[in-house]
């Protein structure tokens, strides 16, 4: 049995994330979240009007998401997830489709191959964004680099970019992956998300796509497996103050004023839920926290909308010029015999979308559906829901590296997880599960492993 115990506030990817690596160290982990449920951001519900689980939106991955791969590995659900082999997606522009889809060829060459018979850029826009790549390959980054002060929007142009190869291929990339626009987004982080995807091998930015809800994929595997290793998981537990015992973080205090002891506490929290339980002076918060306090979130608005009748033939197609952004097939994504087809339209940076009311956004979207997609026009809408994640991912915004915090913090026994903490990824399922790692490496290094556990993963690294 392990003779180490770690208390997990938060029971999101991130944290468990950390809790499954706990394991793999020979370390009980005791989950607390908050919600009766399990997944944090990524989550699916049972609408009761048609007796069917969905998810609360759209989430994908890359290939180039090894640590979040290898994590549903661990908690044994690699055949609820399907990775293409190469990227290759339809882009629809007014009624045309083009394909950005990579050739047979090794490395970066099969990922710049998308260029090829991409009818949306001209000749002269493909030359241009071979010379921003180009750009892309001969930066360096550095952990002092400028180029977090710079947008995106204006390093592009500075490279030769112009609107065309910006709206039509760049912004493409940038806004689901990032949930912001260019102009928004630090050169820095735009810069590293293409280095990562398309300058890396064939594999690296090919999509990847839950096969099964959210709830199940990420949620339940995961319990099964933190409870069946001997670790505990406890939802609907709210978690109000950290317990101090001569500086050294060594337990929790819940709403119902129980004490939960442990040998390390890891907030695997937002941000702006984690700083309040911050102990006021304690040695180091305000140089160290501070900084976490200014981290700004951006939201995602997820139409679902059930027609009587297919209207989408792709599997899931981006769409330009359009509100819809990116539209989903979810019948035919996770297999389903229904004879109507769910769609699941995902909008990225949804400011202009999060304060409409359902019935605007039905009679906006089931109109652009229309006008994008001829089959919705002879197809009855049977269902119309909306989800809105108000905080759905933090931003990458000019000057937010500094926000985002490492996982050893400067109180003892105190660590931090979290897709926003300092991981190297933007706000992804790969960034949570990456400082979930990365927090079990530090509490390991610091109060010792517990026994020698049968089911290390070998993706395991010490933290720098």
């Amino acid at each position: 049995m392990p003779t180490r115990t770690v208390i997990v506030i938060g029971g999101g990817i991130a944290g468990l994330a950390t809790a499954v690596r706990l394991i793999q160290h020979g370390i009980k982990p005791i989950v607390l979240e908050k919600r009766p449920f399990l997944g944090g951001r990524a989550y699916s519900f049972t609408d009761s009007d048609i007796d069917s689980e969905i998810d609360n939106g759209q989430h994908i991955f890359i290939g180039a998401c090894d640590q979040f791969q290898r994590y549903i590995g661990d908690i044994g659900a690699s055949d609820q997830i399907r990775l293409e082999s190469r990227i290759e997606f339809p882009v629809l522009k007014g009624r045309e489709t083009s394909w950005l889809r990579a050739k047979k060829l090794p490395g970066p060459l099969a990922n710049l191959s998308v260029l090829l018979g991409y009818r949306h850029v001209g000749i002269m826009g493909k030359l241009r964004i071979l010379r921003g790549m180009a750009s892309i390959k001969l930066t360096r980054l550095s952990a002092n680099s400028t180029l977090d002060m710079v947008n995106l929007d204006d390093w592009l142009r500075a490279h030769g970019q112009d609107n065309e190869t910006i709206k039509n291929f760049w912004n493409l990339i940038i806004l689901p992956s990032l949930n912001d626009d260019t102009t928004a987004v630090s050169a820095y982080t735009g810069i590293e998300l293409f280095k990562i995807a398309f300058l890396g091998s064939a594999r690296n930015p090919a999509l990847g796509i839950p096969l099964t809800g959210l709830s199940k994929l990420v949620g339940d595997n995961a319990r099964q497996f933190i409870e069946s290793h001997g670790g505990e998981v406890r939802t609907g537990v709210n978690v109000t103050s950290l317990k101090v015992e001569n500086g050294r973080i060594v337990g929790v205090r819940t709403a119902n004023n129980d004490m939960i002891d442990g040998e390390a506490v890891v907030s695997a929290l937002p941000a702006a839920a984690m700083t309040p339980l911050i102990p006021g002076g304690t040695v180091g918060r305000d140089d160290f926290f501070t900084p976490a306090e200014s981290v700004k979130t951006a939201p995602i608005v997820a139409v679902h909308i059930w027609y009587d009748r297919p209207v989408l033939t792709e599997n899931f197609v981006a769409v330009l010029d359009s509100p819809l952004q990116w539209v989903f097939n979810d019948t035919a994504l996770k297999s389903r015999t229904e004879l109507g087809q769910h769609i699941v339209i995902s909008l990225s940076g949804a400011w202009k979308w999060q304060d409409r009311s359902k019935q605007e956004l039905r009679e906006i979207f089931t109109a652009e559906m229309e006008k994008s997609f001829p089959l919705a026009k002879k197809a009855r809408v049977n269902k119309f829901t909306i989800v809105k994640m108000l905080e759905a991912t933090f931003r990458v915004v000019p000057g937010s590296r500094r926000t985002r915090l490492p996982q050893r913090t400067p109180i003892p026994g105190f660590y931090l997880a979290g897709d926003w903490t300092d991981t190297g990824w933007p706000s992804t399922m790969e960034s949570a599960v990456r400082s979930g790692n990365l927090a079990a490496e530090y509490i390991a290094n610091d109060i010792g492993t517990g026994i020698q556990s049968s089911v290390v993963s070998s993706g395991s690294r010490q933290p720098e």
